[in-house]
C-alpha cells in the first residue's frame, strides 16, 4: 500500500512539473534535427488544414531552447512568458554586471528527458552545442562557453539549472556514436532487470486478480525462468548481459491468455532473435538440451504448444 501511495504521489508531483514547463520529454530518431532542437527557420501556417494565402518563414526556438531560456528566467526571479532568449540573456547580462553571479545553486531545476538518446545524430542535432553541456561550461561557471546561433545570431548558453535525462536500450548496438560524442558528457548509470520491481508493483498489487485468473502461480513461475534464461545470456560470448530480458514484458499480464502471447509472440522470438534462428541453441539456453523441444524445433521453429506450465517446468 505504501508503495502505491508513494507511485501515485511520484506521477503526481511528475505531471505538476510538467505542467509547469519545469519537464520536457522528447525521444530522439534519425529524423530529428537541430531546427527542432535548438532553433530553425519553419513556415508559419495558420491552423491544421487551413490553406495559406501567402508563404511566410518564421524563425522558431526548439524546444532546448526554450526550456533554457525558462530556466535562467526563473532562477533570476523573472517571469519568461512572452520574452525571447536573447531578452532573458540580456537581463542576465545587466543582473551579472551590476549585482555579480546568479545563485544557480538554490534556482528551481529544470529537467529534459530524452528517451533513445542514442538513436538520434547527435552531431546533427545538438552542433556546437555539445560543448556546452559539459558542467563547466555552462553559464557562470568556472570556464563559461557562449556563442552565436547561427540562424538568430543570439548569444547562448546553458544555465547550470538545465539537467539532461537520456535513456536507452544496451541491447541496441547503435550505440557507438554516443561513446564518441556523449559519454565525457553523461554519467552512466546501468539499470539491470529488476524482478523485485515487478512483484511489488504488478504480482502483490493484483495477487486476488491473478490467482482468480489461475496465472498467479505461472508468472512467478515465469519470473523464475527469466532469471535462469539472463544468467545464461550472460554466460554466452555471442550474446552477453546487454541483451538481458527485462522485467517490463510481464507487467501486462493478468491472464493465461496474456502470459501465453508474452512467450510466444515477444520472448520467444527474441531469442531467435539473438540466436539468428539457431533452434538448437535456443533449447539449450532455455531447457539445457541440444536437442528438438515440443516448443521449439529445427523444422517448425516457435510452436503455439498450449502446454506453457509444462515450458515453465
Amino acid at each position: 500500500m505504501e508503495n502505491e501511495k508513494e507511485a501515485t504521489s511520484n506521477n503526481m508531483i511528475y505531471e505538476k512539473l510538467r505542467d509547469q514547463g519545469r519537464i520536457e520529454f522528447i525521444t530522439f530518431h534519425p529524423a530529428y534535427s537541430y531546427e527542432e532542437f535548438i532553433e530553425g527557420i519553419t513556415v508559419a501556417v495558420e491552423a491544421d488544414g487551413v490553406p495559406c494565402k501567402d508563404i511566410q518563414y518564421k524563425l522558431k526556438p526548439g524546444l532546448f531552447k526554450e526550456l533554457c531560456k525558462r530556466a535562467l528566467a526563473e532562477a533570476m526571479g523573472e517571469p519568461p512568458d512572452g520574452k525571447r532568449w536573447k531578452e532573458i540573456y540580456q537581463k542576465y547580462c545587466e543582473i551579472k554586471k551590476e549585482k555579480g553571479l546568479i545563485d544557480f545553486e538554490n534556482a528551481p531545476k529544470y529537467v529534459l528527458i530524452i528517451d533513445e538518446i542514442n538513436r538520434g545524430d547527435i552531431a546533427k542535432i545538438l552542433g556546437e552545442l555539445i560543448t556546452l553541456l559539459e558542467a563547466d561550461k555552462r553559464i557562470g561557471a568556472e570556464n563559461e562557453i557562449i556563442v552565436k546561433l547561427p540562424l538568430s545570431e543570439d548569444s547562448f548558453g546553458v544555465p547550470p539549472n538545465v539537467y539532461i535525462i537520456g535513456t536507452m536500450n544496451t541491447a541496441d548496438r547503435s550505440i557507438a556514436l554516443l561513446d564518441v560524442a556523449l559519454r565525457r558528457r553523461f554519467g552512466f548509470v546501468e539499470m539491470n532487470p529488476d524482478f523485485d520491481v515487478l512483484d511489488k508493483e504488478h504480482i502483490a498489487k493484483n495477487k486476488e486478480t491473478l490467482q482468480k485468473n489461475g496465472v498467479y502461480d505461472l508468472l512467478g513461475k515465469s519470473v523464475e525462468a527469466l532469471k535462469v534464461l539472463n544468467k545464461c545470456l550472460c554466460e554466452d560470448k555471442a550474446i552477453g548481459r546487454d541483451r538481458q530480458i527485462g522485467q517490463s514484458f510481464l507487467f501486462k499480464v493478468f491472464t493465461i491468455d496474456d502470459l501465453d502471447l508474452v512467450w510466444k509472440h515477444e520472448i520467444l522470438p527474441l531469442m531467435e532473435e539473438y540466436c539468428y534462428g539457431d533452434y538448437q541453441k535456443i533449447n539449450k539456453l532455455l531447457f539445457g538440451k541440444d536437442e528438438d523441444s515440443k516448443w521449439i524445433s529445427t523444422s517448425s521453429g516457435i510452436k503455439l504448444a498450449d502446454d506453457l506450465d509444462g515450458m515453465l517446468n
